[in-house]
């Protein structure tokens, strides 16, 4: 009996609005885009929230690859990875996850260190940092506030990597942070209760949802449908 090698992901085969930004699928996050905008006309929305109901529905690629759209238009896009569970973003981008956001809130002084730069010259990262004990009492802290509130006069865009909403509750309490909600949904394997339970809680946090994603990256003739919000 052979012994199979773990095959190793090359986590930048993900990035595809940057690495075959003419393909079909980067054209869809470009419409996905073009959508949120004409959303919020009237008011920016400058800080976009990103989750899901359950884990593996897309939502961290969906982040990823949203934010390379919005910095290829040229505005200074700062990607956050808020997931401080399950965090992905630095493996996405082969980026330092030793300070990242719970570095940076613990000690302030090394932002400077924390926020990286990527390939793209209008793109840069801030990864989760290490996983601490208490993800939900570190995410709900004055100091987290001020940080975005310090960023946002910074960045033209920032996108935010959230946690499943029904694995915790930071993804409610992430959400004061942003100005809208873009929620993915993975088809053929989301269950619709969990997406109405889902959704429900986060119309409590009275954040506008600007829409959602139906995604499913495993099948191969897939493309993502956006659908507005009604909120």
């Amino acid at each position: 009996m052979k012994n199979k090698a773990p095959k190793k992901k090359n986590n930048r085969k993900k990035l595809v609005t940057y690495f075959n930004p003419k393909s079909p699928i980067s054209e869809e996050f470009t419409s996905v885009k073009t959508n949120i905008e004409f959303t919020s006309i009237g008011k920016a929305s400058k800080v976009i929230m990103i989750t899901s109901a359950e884990p593996d529905a897309g939502k961290s690629i969906i982040a990823s690859n949203l934010a390379v759209v919005f910095a290829k238009q040229g505005k200074k896009t700062l990607l956050i990875d808020f997931d401080l569970r399950k965090p992905t973003q630095h493996r996405v981008f082969f980026s330092n996850n030793e300070v990242g956001v719970t570095g940076m809130l613990m000690r302030p002084e090394t932002r400077r260190v924390a926020i990286q730069d990527t390939e793209m010259d209008c793109l840069q990262i801030l990864t989760s940092g290490p996983i601490p004990p208490n993800p939900s009492e570190m995410l709900n802290t004055q100091g987290l506030e001020d940080l975005m509130e310090s960023l946002c006069k910074e960045y033209d865009q920032i996108i935010l990597d959230a946690p499943p909403v029904l694995v915790a509750s930071d993804a409610r309490i992430i959400s004061r942070l942003a100005d809208g909600i873009l929620f993915v949904i993975k088809s053929g394997a989301s269950e619709c209760k969990q997406i109405v339970k889902s959704i429900d809680l986060l119309k409590q946090t009275q954040t506008k949802i600007l829409g959602a994603v139906l995604n499913n990256p495993f099948v191969e003739s897939t493309k993502m449908y956006y659908t507005y919000g009604d909120n």
